[in-house]
């Protein structure tokens, strides 16, 4: 009778001249394992936005109008603007930090906007995990 494929790996990962390896990739693993663990567990909570999606017509005024109606609400905050002058930063000048904010005051943001003339809606995001 041969062998199955599992008894013959076995064998073949317990000869003694494969030892030294065995262990090295087997504690190589056992460490990439903890490391996952404790970066998913210990690291920094993952960054939650919501970017307003404006119109291709919008004003600068009507951006800035939208910025003054719907400051922070709750735990939603109102990101400050980019200073950077880069091509994302004009094409989506208003930005919230939703990470903390409950469903209420999501709700509540995504009204205000949502009612403001040159919206064209809001996506959010996550970043960092």
């Amino acid at each position: 009778m041969s062998p199955t494929a599992a008894t013959r790996a076995v064998r073949y990962l317990a000869d003694p001249r494969r030892r030294t390896a065995v262990v090295a990739i087997t504690l190589a693993a056992i460490g990439l394992i903890a490391f996952g663990i404790y970066a998913t567990v210990s690291g920094p909570p993952p960054k939650q936005e919501a970017v307003v999606y404006f119109t291709p017509e919008a004003t600068t005024a009507q951006k800035d109008a939208v910025r003054a109606a719907c400051p922070s609400v709750g735990r939603a905050i109102q990101l400050p603007k980019d200073r950077n002058n880069l091509a994302t930063s004009r094409a989506y000048p208003l930005r919230y930090d939703v990470a903390k904010a409950s469903t209420a005051d999501r709700a509540a943001l995504y009204k205000c906007v949502h009612d403001q003339p040159g919206v064209n809606g809001m996506s959010q995001e996550t970043q960092g995990q």
